[in-house]
């Protein structure tokens, strides 16, 4: 890929690109994804607003872990690294899911770097997390759960019924997951949801304008997730969209970045 770009960082090299113009909106995306798994209409509209840093964490697609177990934490820090690299001082953050426990922790340690903060379809880690229904763990949870199963995850079952062929309102994934660094996120992902994980006792200090979006019939991160955020976030605006699930920018690419735009341009 011409586009592509890396930086070290400690015990890893993350890969990157840039596209777009604008304010930086730095894209944090979700567990055992890689960069190319954003709604290719959802990048292609925001690109004519921001300038997008999209990257793959340590391990994952082009980019390269070169010691053991990280934390999300450490996530949050190679997002430090590569904001560095690019002499940007101040930037707006999206998260995704997993990406989404990065973006907080980012803006947590780093708020004065931090303009806005979206959050999607994420949680706040420990006690207070909503966790999914027993038969979506199965399938989240499964290394033999076939892709399908695995795509049936991010939409509601009554959009599935209207729509046979999910996949095709996914992009083109080129890039690589290495089985070893899964189970490392897991690990990472686990730690956060444990007692006295994530960042339940920390949002508070949050002086940022925040949105938290989220599909209203999530199955991945029940959207009672998004409720307790919006509980521990100094007045965020909270966005909870029907008929949606935890792909939401596959069903409605052209809505959730307008969400996105008008929040950011606030």
């Amino acid at each position: 890929m011409d586009d592509l770009k890396f930086v070290n960082s400690p015990d890893a090299i993350i890969a990157y690109k840039i596209l777009g113009s604008g304010e930086p909106l730095i894209m944090c995306t979700g567990f055992a994804s890689t960069m190319d798994l954003w709604s290719t209409e959802l990048i292609k509209i925001l690109q004519e607003y921001f300038t997008l840093i999209l990257f793959d964490y340590r391990g994952v697609g082009y980019s390269k872990n070169l010691s053991g177990s990280f934390s999300i934490n450490t996530l949050a820090d190679d997002v430090h690294t590569i904001l560095n690299k690019l002499n940007i001082e101040k930037t707006n953050v999206l998260g995704w899911s997993m990406g989404g426990f990065v973006a907080q922790m980012f803006a947590i340690n780093h708020s004065e770097r931090v303009h806005r903060l979206i959050l999607y379809a994420t949680n706040c880690g420990g006690t207070k997390t909503i966790n999914p229904a027993d038969n979506v763990s199965n399938i989240l949870s499964n290394p033999f759960s076939s892709p399908l199963e695995l795509i049936n995850t991010l939409f509601p079952d009554s959009w599935l019924a209207l729509h046979k062929r999910p996949w095709k309102y996914l992009p083109n994934v080129q890039e690589s997951f290495n089985p070893e660094t899964l189970k490392l996120q897991y690990e990472a992902v686990q730690d956060w949801l444990k007692l006295g994980g994530g960042s339940e006792t920390l949002l508070n200090k949050l002086q940022i304008p925040v949105l938290i979006i989220c599909g209203k019939e999530d199955k991945v991160v029940p959207c009672e997730n998004s409720y307790v955020l919006s509980q521990l976030i100094n007045s965020p605006i909270l966005s909870v969209i029907e008929g949606t699930g935890h792909g939401l920018m596959y069903q409605l690419p052209e809505f959730f970045a307008k969400n996105i735009v008008n929040f950011l341009f606030k």
